[in-house]
């Protein structure tokens, strides 16, 4: 057998010499005898202590930013808003007008923008003078929840 080839052969083994070290934790008691035993130390279990408290998660964000409103006017007797949240480019939330200090609500659904999210031309029935109108717009979605500031009808100049 050439000499070269001893090197070459002497590798494979040389990498099994690794396989025969003990695991972590493990203690070999092997000896020259033909019986050996291992003795392995006890894995301990994680308790929970009583002041232990899990938070739960929440399914929607607490409030995260503003609905900015882009146009309010009152035409033919109907409040006709437009809005938009920055920052939040989704298509499954729900844009709500409300008019302050009733129970009247309208909602359309929120289109997906290049960073912004809109609502569309929300339009709902008033009564009285176009500066008694107070309203707010709020945006819900799984993961963002945003509110205007209330918002009155500025007339044109």
């Amino acid at each position: 057998m050439p000499l070269w080839l001893l090197p070459v052969a002497a590798v494979p083994l040389l990498m099994l010499v690794g396989c025969a070290t003990p695991v972590g934790g493990a203690a070999s008691t092997a000896g020259p005898s033909a019986s050996a035993s291992v003795s392995l130390s006890p894995t301990p279990t994680p308790t929970e202590s009583p002041d232990a408290t899990v938070a739960p998660s929440p399914t929607v964000t607490a409030f995260t930013g503003d609905v900015l409103i882009v146009t309010s006017e009152v035409l033919d007797g109907q409040l006709q808003v437009t809005a938009m949240v920055p920052a939040v480019s989704e298509g499954d939330g729900t844009c709500v007008l409300e008019l302050v200090g009733t129970d009247r609500t309208v909602s359309v659904t929120g289109a997906e923008g290049n960073d912004v999210t809109y609502c569309g031309v929300m339009s709902m029935p008033v009564d009285g003078a176009m500066s008694d109108v107070q309203f707010r717009v709020r945006y819900d979605s799984p993961s963002t929840r945003a509110e205007s500031a209330v918002s009155t009808v500025e007339p044109a100049p």
